[in-house]
């Protein structure tokens, strides 16, 4: 307490008011301010930009410019997109963000890490990253999947099939530095076939394949040359278009100038059988850095027989399927020499496997084959998005890498749909580095004059192999009498045709067979497919199918106190507009809690989590699951039990993004449980045993997430 003041207080002039709208202002701007503030303490600074607007910061002499644009993967037009961008770490920082009038995003950076998010309205949003540092960012287009599927592709294969020997080609023509269409522009096949781009850089014409190649599995496609010429442009041909009887599109960009550019579009297989060695063209430099990366891997991950953990995992992923989280999106190096490339392409991860595996797989082949094809550079792809060629790109698009192209053919694009998310793994938690090579049978013909790749051919003729390198020997008759044109590591890319298109195998047979012997592994012959999701299988009891209601998940998200992360605006709903089976499933939108910044944990109950609620359980031999699907990457699921000793909480899996897949664990496997309440032990073994919860889990984010629930079931 202050002590009184007996003395007179002097007279004070009465202030003059300051005008209200400067109060307004101060307040505006100190909320503006605190709010910055808050979000760079939260390590989440971000800022957005949807129309030619700029935001500026004061740059520094570290400071980057990274050109974006963003294209239509169907077509190629530029679009009119949102772009944010999301500072990671404290000395990541927006200085400016502006819309060129060319119609690209130009980001000015501090050096650091920085997450993108681009959307457009009728496309699927996209996620992406990119690290500053002192060298100058690449230019960065990044290609949106429209939210509508287009059936162009297909119908233009169905008239490709109804003359049987006809070859579809159609594409789309632009002006590089401005995006936009060009009109008007010759477009001349070898053949003689010829016609001219519309308003919106459309064309298309036939070719016609020999009549002696049209059946012949085992012969390389015929080819032909295109060329495509307009005023005021630099001309192009692209020369060894392989023939095929579908359809083919492409996207290409035409630089002003005159002149014409030749562009070697033959087949990687094609340009291997030209050169001396019959090696996939690759640099001495590159070629021991993909060495490098498969030491790596054999060291991580290879089985061995003196390791019993190595081997009862290989066990596990034999007898189940693993769920392995597959890449929402991937950042392709283009205009590559070698694994030195000039330019990145972002790319929704599924839309870049139907438009690169054409550019591996011959697009003719066997629809197995093709299937077989997919799951392997699908596998690919993701190790190198988990261990990135360098901090610009996850993987390069020549051969050193991954050979990859815009294009598409929808063979290849129907292949890439049939196996969507499915991969190889070696672990049960990430996708297994799955080599593959043209010929891998381990025997160098002696009268073809040729050198042979593999540098260890102790296996002999009509195997499949290098064992010096971590791959047993393999029987892999197909391959008998072939002469040498592959690494022997992993799959055989001729040998997948073979063993479809003359045996009659299906994918999953021709997967199994290169990568783990049929459930024979040994060594790097241990990668087992991931997300291969069928389903129960007979004997399943549906426990809720949502058809009419949620059923025994009537609860909030956030009604369980074991729920953190999300907000009280979290919901589980009746939905018929997305599911797997019937008409109708349970929609589950996460919202954060952006008073925190903890991962989430989502606690889903069943029954209100009261045991009496739920459907007594079969422990020996039962299995509890459910179909899953969303959108968003980076979410995993599990389950709670309630047995009489507490609950048990099961071994997270993966939810693969943008496909319904089917979670499954098993009752009376111990490896399959922790221990999480109560007096728990970690497995499954009281006399009384229902299901508590299913649980969702992901590390924080501010975007909302909806996930999409079907059919929990068990079997017994």
């Amino acid at each position: 307490m202050s002590e009184p003041n007996d003395s007179p207080a002097p007279k004070r002039r009465r202030p003059r008011r300051a005008p209200t709208w400067l109060a307004i202002l101060a307040l505006l701007i100190a909320g503006v301010v605190f709010a910055q503030w808050l979000r760079t303490a939260r390590g989440d600074a971000s800022i957005g930009i949807a129309a030619p607007t700029a935001v500026h910061i004061a740059a520094t002499a570290g400071d980057r410019n990274l050109p974006i644009r963003v294209r239509d993967s169907v077509s190629g037009r530029t679009l009119d997109s949102n772009l944010t961008v999301h500072a990671r770490g404290a000395p990541a920082r927006v200085q400016d963000l502006r819309a060129a009038a060319s119609g690209e995003r130009i980001a000015t950076l501090a050096p650091g890490d920085y997450e993108l998010v681009i959307g457009a309205a009728g496309y699927q949003s996209l996620t992406t990253r990119t690290r500053i540092d002192a060298a100058q960012p690449l230019p960065t287009t990044v290609w949106l999947t429209p939210a509508a599927p287009s059936d162009a592709l297909d119908l233009l294969a169905l008239k490709a099939a109804a003359c049987a020997r006809c070859a579809i080609v159609s594409g789309h023509l632009y002006d590089r530095a401005s995006g936009r269409p060009l009109t008007g522009a010759q477009v001349r096949s070898s053949q003689g076939a010829r016609t001219i781009s519309d308003r919106d850089g459309y064309f298309e014409l036939s070719a016609t394949l020999p009549r002696a190649l049209a059946s012949d599995s085992e012969a390389l496609p015929a080819t032909f040359d295109l060329s495509i010429e307009h005023a005021g442009y630099r001309g192009q041909r692209l020369s060894g278009l392989p023939l095929l009887n579908d359809s083919r599109h492409l996207i290409l960009d035409l630089d002003r100038g005159d002149g014409l550019v030749s562009i070697d579009r033959h087949h990687v297989q094609q340009r291997a059988r030209q050169r001396e060695d019959q090696q996939r063209p690759q640099s001495a430099e590159d070629a021991l850095r993909a060495q490098a990366d498969a030491a790596a891997s054999a060291d991580e991950v290879g089985l061995d027989p003196a390791r019993p953990q190595s081997v009862a995992l290989a066990q596990r992923l034999a007898a189940q399927a693993a769920s392995v989280a597959v890449p929402a999106s991937i950042r392709v190096g283009i205009n590559c020499s070698g694994r030195s490339c000039t330019s990145v392409s972002v790319y929704n991860f599924e839309d870049y496997v139907g438009r690169g595996l054409d550019e591996e797989w011959i697009p003719s082949w066997n629809p197995q084959s093709l299937a077989a094809g997919a799951v392997a550079y699908r596998s690919f792809a993701a190790y190198y998005v988990a261990h990135p060629v360098n901090s610009r790109y996850d993987i390069c698009s020549s051969t050193s890498c991954q050979a990859f192209n815009a294009d598409s053919v929808a063979a290849t694009v129907a292949a890439a749909a049939a196996t969507r998310g499915v991969l190889l793994t070696r672990d049960g938690q990430s996708a297994a580095f799955s080599e593959y090579s043209s010929e891998n049978n381990a025997w160098d013909d002696p009268g073809d004059g040729l050198s042979c790749v593999n540098n260890d051919l102790s296996c002999g003729n009509g195997n499949n192999g290098s064992p010096r390198n971590g791959w047993p020997c393999l029987s892999d008759e197909v391959g008998r009498g072939r002469g040498c044109f592959g690494h022997g590591r992993g799959m055989s890319q001729w040998g997948t045709q073979r063993w479809a298109a003359s045996n009659g195998r299906d994918w999953r047979w021709i997967a199994n067979h290169y990568f783990n012997a049929n459930n024979n592994p040994g060594g790097q012959r241990n990668a087992f497919l991931a997300n291969d999701g069928g389903g129960p299988g007979g004997g399943a009891v549906v426990l809720d199918d949502f058809e009419s209601s949620v059923g025994r998940f009537a609860s909030a998200p956030t009604l369980s106190g074991s729920t953190a992360g999300i907000s009280t605006a979290s919901l589980a709903q009746h939905d018929c507009a997305t599911r797997k089976n019937g008409v109708c499933s349970l929609r589950v939108l996460l919202k954060d809690d952006p008073a925190v910044a903890t991962a989430w944990s989502v606690r889903l109950l069943s029954g209100g989590g009261t045991p009496a609620n739920n459907v007594e359980l079969i422990r020996d031999g039962g299995k509890v699951g459910f179909w899953i699907y969303t959108g968003a990457s980076g979410l995993r699921a599990s389950l709670s039990i309630d047995d009489s000793d507490g609950t048990e909480r099961a071994v997270e899996r993966a939810i693969p993004t943008g496909q319904w897949t089917y979670l499954e664990w098993s009752l009376d496997d111990a490896a399959q449980w922790n221990a999480w309440a109560g007096a728990s032990n970690g497995q499954i073994d009281g006399a009384g045993v229902r299901l508590d919860a299913v649980w969702f889990l992901r590390e924080q984010t501010s975007f909302d997430v909806n996930l999409y629930l079907d059919d929990v079931q068990i079997v017994h």
